[in-house]
């Protein structure tokens, strides 16, 4: 867990100039730690290979054939009764199945700036004028996070350097570049593009479609998916597939919402009317003990783990 943990994010139209704070729930965490703790959970009799990457998957045999390279060139091969992608916006697997090139692609830039933002808020923020999607802040300690996702070839590295000019601007506390990083991010927007794969290949996460189209959160998803896969195949590889496809039958209809949701969003003109509006937005009497029950989880800033369900009741 990273602090500090907000439930407030500022949405802010940075072409129109409004600005209107919404209750969410979310978690703030170190990705790097997390991910890592997740590998150390992997028990022993399970083999790993770090460093590998997998760059084709053969469908042409009994069973799938999954070729791999190594960090040094060196090849390598596996063959399984089931192939789970959970490899991502450009998964080989999806790529296998016809499906993952379906989805409009973008960038996602991230960068990391020091200083601890003096906003106590996660930041989103829309600008049609450089993206058709969104941008984001996030503190964590005594770094800030920023990023934008931008469509592929409208130059996103020059869109995020002006996006980052922009917040400046409007007096939000960004201290020096430390770091930069970039990822690829498809996202769906209509229900075909969620594709969870056949008998021998499923998959999860953002390969399988998995990402809200409203604000590219995916991680929820992939763990959810993943869950659900690993109970189908509790009874066994044969007919893991179909019970896989009813039990996410929630979580799809789910992803189906927030492509809904995205299209009201993304509406210029819907958007500014629900801002405007005020309409689930908090209100400021409402805001300041929302903080400061914040500020009080956290023991003034520190890490914490929070119950959602806990905090929903309250």
């Amino acid at each position: 867990m990273a602090g500090p943990q907000l439930f407030a994010v500022k949405a802010m139209d940075m072409c129109a100039e409004i600005e209107r704070h919404y209750q969410r729930f979310y978690l703030n965490v170190e990705r790097q730690a997390f991910d890592r703790w997740l590998l150390s959970l992997v028990p022993d009799r399970v083999d790993t290979l770090v460093g590998f990457s997998a760059h084709a998957v053969d469908v042409t045999h009994e069973q799938p054939l999954v070729r791999l390279r190594g960090p040094n060139g060196e090849n390598a091969s596996v063959c399984a009764r089931l192939v789970v992608g959970a490899d991502g916006a450009e998964s080989v697997v999806a790529s296998t199945l016809g499906c993952s090139r379906e989805r409009p692609g973008y960038i996602a830039l991230q960068g990391s700036f020091d200083g601890a933002s003096a906003d106590p808020y996660y930041g989103a923020f829309f600008d049609e004028a450089l993206t058709d999607f969104y941008g984001w802040s996030i503190p964590k300690g005594a770094t800030t996070y920023v990023g934008m996702a931008v469509r592929r070839g409208l130059g996103a590295g020059r869109r995020f350097d002006e996006f980052v000019d922009r917040l400046r601007e409007r007096g939000c506390s960004i201290g020096s570049p430390l770091h930069r990083e970039s990822a690829p991010l498809r996202r769906p927007s209509l229900p075909g593009h969620i594709t969870l794969g056949s008998d021998s290949l499923a998959l999860i996460g953002e390969a399988a479609g998995l990402i809200s189209a409203s604000s590219a959160e995916g991680i929820s998803y992939a763990l959810r998916s993943a869950r659900i896969l690993a109970g189908a195949l509790a009874g066994g590889v044969g007919g893991a597939a179909g019970r896989y496809r009813i039990g996410m039958a929630p979580i799809v209809a789910d992803v189906v919402g927030k492509m809904l949701k995205a299209r009201v969003l993304y509406d210029t003109g819907a958007r500014r009317l629900v801002m405007r509006s005020g309409v689930t937005a908090i209100r400021e009497a409402g805001l300041q003990p929302a903080l400061m029950y914040s500020h009080a989880l956290c023991g003034g800033g520190g890490d914490c783990l929070v119950d959602l369900a806990t905090q929903r009741r309250r």
